[in-house]
């Protein structure tokens, strides 16, 4: 039998969780149709998790028993910054979404030289990436940013140990005769351009600010493909 996990805080007193985010109840309810008796799993950012049994829903609270409370062991290992160059609608939320399920924990879309799309319909974006980290088993939910131009987003990512600014002209990654990478950083940003790539200006930039100009490959990537490759290999650092 399938059970639906939801990220989502909650409190258990004598066995039992009510429930009254309107969201929530809305989506079981109305969406799932959630009857008396579903398994379901709830995950709160806390780390905790606790699989139920649905007693009850109406249109403003819903009930569970709760079966079993347990740890979740999915603990993301690393502080990840992703700086996305907005890209069009359905291309940065496919970004952010992956982006999720690979662990990242903050995104900042940013503007560039060649950015086209100059806004993001945030509340669609929480949505996405809320609904993959439950899919993918995470207690976290990433933050998304307010929009920020691409130099005040290079002082932001000094806060990480590590910086990365992804290019194609720039060199591989330091590997060691294992593969793995020589890197090792509990913190990182990464910087990913627009569809139109960085323009000379703004690499110049990222070197003055140390920045190494890094590239996943030799070969010339859609926008979307190269921040999710960025992401799995920042977070293998």
């Amino acid at each position: 039998m399938k059970v639906h996990r939801f990220i989502t805080e909650y409190e258990v007193k004598d066995k039992q969780v009510t429930i009254t985010d309107a969201d929530v109840i809305h989506q079981w309810k109305n969406v799932l149709k959630f009857k008396k008796g579903e398994h379901i799993e709830l995950s709160s950012t806390g780390g905790m998790q606790a699989l139920c049994e649905l007693s009850y829903v109406d249109k403003n609270e819903a009930v569970l028993s709760v079966i079993e409370e347990y740890e979740n062991k999915n603990k993301l290992e690393k502080d990840a910054t992703l700086y996305m160059a907005i890209l069009k609608r359905e291309n940065f939320e496919l970004v952010a979404q992956k982006a999720t399920e690979l662990g990242i924990t903050t995104i900042v879309p940013i503007l560039t030289d060649r950015t086209i799309k100059q806004n993001l319909n945030f509340d669609r974006l929480n949505k996405i990436v809320k609904e993959a980290s439950e899919l993918s088993g995470r207690s976290s939910i990433p933050e998304i940013k307010e929009i920020m131009k691409f130099e005040d987003a290079l002082k932001d990512s000094k806060k990480s140990e590590t910086q990365i600014f992804f290019d194609s002209t720039g060199t591989p990654l330091p590997r060691s005769d294992l593969g793995k990478t020589e890197i090792d950083t509990m913190s990182i940003s990464l910087f990913i351009g627009p569809e139109g790539g960085w323009t000379e200006k703004e690499i110049n930039l990222a070197k003055e600010n140390n920045l190494p100009i890094i590239s996943v490959s030799p070969l010339t990537l859609r926008g979307e493909t190269a921040a999710i490759v960025a992401v799995y290999l920042g977070m293998n650092l």
